[in-house]
């Protein structure tokens, strides 16, 4: 099998052959797809030329191409409204035969299939791609799919769920995984399947997971309720307060967590005390969660934070660096984004 040094080696002989001449060029490009296509790397090499066909082309006839893209994820956005729609009226027959139909129509196209050297992935905002790349560490090139896959399999997975089709839920919503691997949203519908079928092993391990690509602080409180229900179902006391407990300045505005010690507390006639910090953090230990938020998250968006705004793009490091903030209440991360929010803010100034 060929691999990604012919690619590379192949298309470099392509672009050193190329005149500046649109016309040419773009004559010369298709012949290449064309010589090319019967090779073992042949869609690759189709898709490079396709990439440089696309460069080539005059900014008028781009916003032209970029229109018909537009256009067909504005159709596909509307579909998913309706989707929307249908579920909002309860009219979960229409809505499922509505959604079945797009999940068909995206899977036949296959439009966006992985390939040697390049992978594909619709990802919800900046953050998640950078998290990706640091814990999946893609050897491929990480390309954009122009199909918003994860929505669609969300809904399609979640609508499932509503219908209590508990195994074909779980089917889209991996679907949806492939497409966004670090999702929250996705991630915790799924681990919701194994709660109302009452695999709580599977619940428990697919949680502490989650912690890695939890960036929100809501998200971060989440995972924490859910050990919590773990260890009440198991009458774990002591370990469900402590997790409760954890969960509560990731999210302040939850009565979950609140209600829950409260049942705790009847149901053991208030026996359990709160145990103490020493106590939670051997839990974390034998049970193989974090205490706070993942340091990794943490580390990652104040890097990059950082490194935007020395690249003078404040609203991308605002971005990135209210991510910290939100899992940290850090006075010195606060202070930074104060500073890129005063009008008239430049890092060079």
């Amino acid at each position: 099998m060929a691999d990604k040094k012919d690619f590379d080696s192949i298309i470099r002989e392509i672009t050193g052959e190329l005149t500046g001449d649109f016309k040419i060029d773009i004559a010369y490009l298709r012949d290449q797809m064309e010589k090319y296509k019967d090779h073992e790397m042949g869609k690759e090499i189709v898709r490079a030329c396709g990439r440089l066909m696309y460069e080539l082309i005059p900014d008028d006839d781009k916003e032209s191409f970029q229109k018909v893209i537009n256009n067909t994820a504005t159709g596909t956005e509307a579909t998913l409204e309706e989707v929307r729609f249908n579920i909002y009226k309860k009219d979960f027959g229409k809505a499922l035969q509505i959604i079945e139909a797009l999940v068909i129509k995206v899977e036949d196209m296959n439009a966006f299939e992985d390939d040697q050297v390049s992978e594909y992935h619709v990802f919800d905002e900046f953050f998640e791609e950078i998290l990706y790349k640091y814990r999946a560490k893609p050897e491929k090139d990480v390309r954009r799919a122009q199909i918003p896959y994860t929505d669609i399999y969300m809904l399609y997975g979640s609508l499932l769920f509503e219908l209590e089709r508990i195994p074909a839920a779980q089917e889209a919503l991996r679907k949806g995984l492939r497409w966004n691997p670090v999702s929250f949203r996705i991630t915790a519908e799924y681990i919701e399947t194994y709660k109302v079928t009452g695999d709580l092993e599977q619940f428990f391990s697919l949680t502490r997971d989650a912690f890695k690509i939890a960036f929100r602080s809501a998200d971060v409180a989440r995972c924490y309720r859910n050990l919590g229900f773990y260890f009440v179902e198991k009458e774990m006391w002591s370990e469900a307060i402590a997790c409760y407990l954890l969960s509560m300045p990731y999210d302040s505005e939850s009565k979950n967590a609140q209600s829950e010690l409260y049942y705790i507390n009847v149901n053991t006639d208030g026996q359990v005390s709160e145990p103490t910090m020493d106590q939670i953090k051997e839990y974390g230990e034998e049970y193989g969660f974090p205490v706070g938020a993942d340091e990794d998250i943490i580390g990652l968006s104040f890097f990059y934070g950082k490194h935007f705004l020395e690249q003078n793009e404040p609203d991308i490091a605002r971005y990135l660096l209210s991510i910290a903030y939100d899992l940290t209440d850090d006075d010195e991360i606060a202070e930074m984004i104060n500073k890129i929010s005063e009008p008239g803010f430049s890092r060079f100034s």
